[in-house]
């Protein structure tokens, strides 16, 4: 399967859709108005484990390589495996993150990961858990999102080193207590 478009979910493309061949379906004005809403600024908690932009300066630079894996949005049941190359560059407390797909050029893009000024939040996720263990920081984060077309809670895991960098996307639909992986970026260098 052709990787074709990057989802948008809490802010930050992670997902690929795999939703080519479906045309986009037509928005009113009160849906459009609601999806800014829902992605306006919220303020972060007060109280909780936090980030720095200090834990993500390992991260930034030019030769990570490694792989994206997903769960097709289609039958949701077909993963897929394709590779990806990712440049971090950083701005302050703001992260950008730039995916180059070698087989599919077309679905290359970029996204931006922010901390809050308390560091209780990436973009509009509360960071949950924080562990550091051998020179490496695991970050947990949640956020109310979308997949599919269903409400859902997405949970983040960063895994962050010198050397390994991945995001991993856990997804629980409204009304269901079991979570799914949509999908997993994992890079080497």
């Amino acid at each position: 399967m052709r990787l074709a478009t990057l989802c948008l979910c809490a802010g930050l493309i992670l997902s690929a859709c795999g939703q080519a061949d479906k045309p986009a379906p037509k928005e009113d004005a009160s849906t459009i108005e609601a999806k800014k809403e829902a992605s306006a600024y919220v303020p972060a908690p007060a109280d909780g484990p936090t980030i720095t932009p200090d834990d993500l300066k390992p991260i930034v630079g030019t030769d990570w390589k490694g792989t994206l894996t997903y769960l097709d949005y289609g039958d949701g049941e077909t993963e897929s495996t394709i590779p990806v190359e990712l440049m971090v560059l950083q701005t302050e407390r703001t992260f950008g993150l730039y995916f180059t797909f070698p087989e599919d050029p077309e679905a290359d893009g970029g996204a931006d990961i922010t901390i809050s000024d308390n560091g209780r939040m990436i973009n509009q996720e509360t960071v949950t858990r924080r562990i550091e263990e051998d020179g490496s920081l695991m970050v947990v984060t949640l956020a109310p999102c979308e997949d599919n077309g269903v409400q859902a809670s997405c949970e983040y895991t960063y895994d962050i080193s010198p050397s390994a960098f991945s995001i991993r996307m856990m997804v629980t639909l409204e009304g269901d207590d079991q979570a799914f992986r949509r999908h997993h970026y994992s890079f080497t260098r």
